[in-house]
């Protein structure tokens, strides 16, 4: 199995200018790159040499998920406001709090499903998903034996 390696934004800069002198081939070759590795740079060039981070870097950063929800920031500090007055958080207390204050958001979404039902069940997941992703647990209620 093939190692997958890594390379840090300066040396690809270096890579990039070297190809530009003696080719593709012959810098993959002397900096011990895989050819098609260097092409890709090559096609990369302007992202690569205006990226403006750190050279230690070895991403142009913008990868991972984007968030679905535009204003999750606000939805994460009502949660843990929440939490922190000690009431339980529930997914329809989410809901409301899209339904009072991102309402023309809400609507967008749920216009997007193909049916009222299916828009419903997609909200509930989307809630849950997003409690989870930012580290809120859920549990289900349980009937106390007295």
């Amino acid at each position: 199995m093939r190692v997958e390696r890594s390379y840090k934004i300066q040396f690809k800069r270096q890579v990039i200018s070297r190809a530009a002198v003696v080719g593709v081939d012959a810098a993959g070759r002397e900096n011990n790159v895989p050819r098609r590795t260097v092409g890709n740079w090559v096609d990369n060039k302007e992202a690569i040499m205006s990226f403006s981070g750190s050279a230690k870097s070895k991403t142009l950063k913008g990868q991972g998920r984007k968030e679905m929800i535009p204003f999750s920031r606000e939805l994460v500090l009502y949660m843990k406001d929440e939490r922190r007055d000690n009431n339980i958080v529930t997914t329809r207390m989410m809901i409301d709090y899209m339904k009072e204050h991102h309402h023309d958001w809400l609507i967008k979404y749920l216009g997007t499903k193909k049916n009222e039902d299916s828009a419903q069940k997609a909200l509930y997941a989307l809630c849950q998903n997003f409690a989870k992703r930012h580290g809120f647990s859920s549990r289900a209620p349980v009937s106390s034996n007295v």
